[in-house]
């Protein structure tokens, strides 16, 4: 499970604050970590923790393995707006950790944090959850009446042209990666290119369900008619992994060569 996000480093990750200090053959952990995905159901946490304060925030960064019950961890779940608790806080109060656990280099988990989230990036810009939404517009269109309605053809075939499109690019990032080719910054477009589709496409179901859009529950007995559910997670889907604002900066500055 990833320990990155924290309540007042999100976006601006390298300013964590949990922080590991060395006693003897052991490192001495506190701090808190938030939106940790499944952490009531987890054994183990990787976090980012601050072993140098001396440096500038990203140098003093160590990646070390956590058990989850450890003395001193405590987990919080947090409720989503679907009433569910897949993520959770989790807090470290002197907790003691073997030094065997740091993974790497001490100071140099920043580095694999970014190439772990690189890989992270392109599972999030694979066009599963934009064509799961797809597939599901057509179940709202039939319900409804919509699916000889020009203007639902013209949206739906539009959003196709562009999943294929996105196939296509993910498909060369992939050919890339199982070349053992070094990942540029195409990971962070992967992401932004996706989860804005998919947000545009959940967009649109809740446009064609009217006054029914708001119901989480199944409508007339059929579940893969509520949109709601999916229209939140992609919400999210451009915050987790790296906000798309995060997402244009790296291109702005790795493509376009901006300051």
């Amino acid at each position: 499970m990833p320990g990155y996000s924290e309540p007042d480093a999100g976006s601006d990750l390298a300013s964590l604050r949990t922080e590991a200090v060395l006693d003897g053959d052991e490192w001495v952990v506190n701090g808190q970590k938030t939106w940790t995905t499944l952490g009531a159901d987890a054994d183990w946490i990787f976090c980012l923790v601050r072993t140098d304060k001396g440096v500038r925030k990203q140098a003093g960064i160590s990646f070390l393995l956590i058990p989850m019950d450890s003395p001193g961890v405590t987990t919080r779940p947090i409720i989503n707006l679907e009433m569910d608790d897949e993520f959770s806080e989790v807090f470290f109060d002197d907790v003691r950790v073997p030094d065997r656990n740091i993974v790497g280099e001490v100071n140099q988990g920043w580095t694999m944090a970014k190439n772990l989230l690189g890989f992270e990036r392109i599972f999030l810009g694979s066009p599963r959850q934009a064509s799961n939404a797809l597939s599901k517009l057509r179940g709202p269109g039939e319900h409804y009446g919509l699916l000889r309605d020009p203007a639902f053809v013209d949206r739906y075939t539009g959003f196709r042209m562009e999943l294929e499109d996105h196939h296509c690019l993910f498909e060369k990032v992939a050919d890339k990666l199982r070349r053992g080719e070094r990942l540029g910054a195409e990971v962070s477009f992967l992401k932004l290119n996706q989860t804005s589709l998919y947000q545009r496409i959940t967009e649109y179901g809740l446009e064609l369900m009217g006054s029914d859009s708001a119901r989480l529950g199944a409508i007339d007995g059929n579940r893969d008619l509520a949109m709601m559910s999916q229209f939140m997670n992609a919400r999210a889907a451009t915050i987790y992994g790296g906000t798309s604002q995060v997402q244009k900066n790296i291109l702005a500055r790795a493509v376009l060569d901006l300051p």
